[in-house]
This record gives structure tokens, C-alpha cells and sequence, in this order.
């Protein structure tokens, strides 16, 4: 006969061997998943805390955690204001006209020709003088027209493999390494600085932060897509905003997913 006592002691060492179990399973799935990471998934668990990643004169990125990074968020005040553009090409040649003529290829002259009817830059004159001609300018003949924003007096444009060409109106600066693509534009708190960027055609985007000046805004500095120890790599960012006219909060996006990493860029005054 089983006694009410022998019964208690097997409850127990059934509940000891179960709680066992699934420790053990707990733990072998743990390693798994350690032993399925890659270097970059290793990487990002070591630098949650606020790690310096990257320095030079100009600028700081730190790793943070996310609840850091949700932390500044919420005290943060996050502009949702756009810049008004036009894609209408014919609304944009009427009122460019005198500023920017546009074209298409001739094949036998292999050159922009304005007589030709198209979408393509042939000559601007920037509202400073300065007189750009396509066909003198490289890897410039295959660009067509996006997208014209008044506010910023910058023409956009898309080349090869969709990458981002664009135009200063103003002061005739050429090149989207340089202008940037409008689309990327989120300023400081103050617009001392603003993050601007462009895609140059290779599943990545490219960024760099800009300086307020007497004209409108100047390049100020690149930001690093990666490291020479690979503390931080990304091909996208992503969820940013401004704390401040120094720092700039983002998110990493590598290859269209997602990275749960969280970073702060500080600018050195």
C-alpha cells in the first residue's frame, strides 16, 4: 500500500527531474543559438553598453543600449515636417526656365543635346553666376530628372543603377556626395547641423552631417559606415533624431534588417 508520504516524495522527485530538464534544455538551446551567431550578431551584444566605437576630430559614436535610445526618444522632439518637392518634370522645366536646360542623348554626337526633347540636364546657371555644362562634367551625361525642391534650391537627379545625382542651384556645386539627396535631410534642434545623405547606387546609403553657413548648409563631416575593428557596421540607419545640436540618435539597419543595435553620434564643436 502507498503511503501518503511516499506518494509527497515521488511528487518531488518528479517536479526536481522535470525542473532538470528543462534547465538543461534551456541551457543547450542557449549555446545553439551562441554557436549559430556570426561575428556581426556577437559584436552587437558586446557593445550595448555606452561604448565609445569610433572617434576623429569631428566627431564621437557611441554604442547604447535600447532603453537609452528609447529613453532619449521620448524627450526628444522629432520634426515630421517634409520638404516640398516637385516631380512634375514639366512643372519643374516651366519654372527652371532660364535656370536649367534640359535634353536627351544624341547617339551620334554622344553628347546632351537641347534640341532633343528629354529629361536630362544640359546647362545650369546657378543663381551665383557659375555656368555648368553636362557634357563637360563626368558621369554626367546619364542623369534624369527626379525631383526639383525650391526650399533647398536643389535639382535631383537619378543615375545608373538608381543612384542619387543631384545639383546646388544656388551655388552651383555639382555632385550628391556633396548636396546630398533632400529626401535624407533631418536637422539639430536649432538647424546648426542638419544629417543629410544619398544613395549611390549599391544597395547602401551614404550620410554625412552638414554646417550652417552664410549660403545655406556645408559639408561638416562623414559619417562611418564601419570601423577598422568592425565594432559597428550598417547599411542603412534608421529611427533617427537630434537630442541636441551635437547629437544625433540612430538605429542600425544592415541590408534591410533590422540589427537591434542603437548608436549616438556626438559632433566635436
Amino acid at each position: 500500500m502507498v503511503t501518503l508520504q511516499y506518494m509527497r516524495f515521488l511528487y518531488i522527485l518528479i517536479g526536481f527531474l522535470t525542473l532538470s530538464s528543462c534547465n538543461q534544455r534551456d541551457s543547450k538551446e542557449g549555446a545553439s543559438a551562441s554557436n549559430t551567431m556570426d561575428g556581426q550578431d556577437t559584436v552587437a551584444i558586446a557593445i550595448l553598453a555606452d561604448t565609445l566605437l569610433f572617434e576623429n576630430d569631428t566627431l564621437a559614436i557611441y554604442g547604447i543600449d535600447s532603453l537609452t535610445y528609447v529613453q532619449k526618444r521620448l524627450k526628444a522632439t522629432i520634426s515630421k515636417d517634409t520638404l516640398k518637392y516637385i516631380s512634375d518634370f514639366a512643372d519643374a522645366k516651366a519654372l527652371l526656365k532660364g535656370r536649367v536646360t534640359f535634353g536627351d542623348y544624341n547617339p551620334q554626337t554622344r553628347k546632351i543635346d537641347s534640341l532633343l526633347k528629354g529629361e536630362m540636364p544640359v546647362k545650369i546657371l546657378a543663381d551665383n553666376g557659375k555656368i555648368i555644362e553636362s557634357n563637360e562634367e563626368r558621369y554626367f551625361w546619364d542623369m534624369h530628372f527626379v525631383a526639383y525642391y525650391p526650399s533647398e534650391e536643389v535639382l535631383l537627379c537619378e543615375g545608373g543603377h538608381s543612384s542619387d545625382f543631384s545639383i546646388d542651384l544656388k551655388r552651383g556645386i555639382v555632385g550628391a556626395e556633396i548636396v546630398g539627396n533632400p529626401q535624407y535631410i533631418q536637422y539639430s534642434t536649432t538647424k546648426k547641423y542638419r544629417l543629410n545623405g544619398w544613395f549611390p547606387g549599391q544597395e547602401c546609403s551614404a550620410y554625412f552631417i552638414q554646417q550652417r553657413s552664410e549660403d545655406g548648409y556645408d559639408f561638416y563631416a562623414n559619417v562611418p559606415m564601419h570601423s577598422d575593428t568592425e565594432n559597428f557596421v550598417w547599411c542603412n540607419i534608421a529611427g533617427t533624431f537630434w537630442t541636441s545640436d551635437e547629437e544625433l540618435c540612430f538605429k542600425n539597419v544592415l541590408y534591410e534588417k533590422p540589427n537591434n543595435r542603437f548608436f549616438k553620434l556626438v559632433l566635436k564643436n
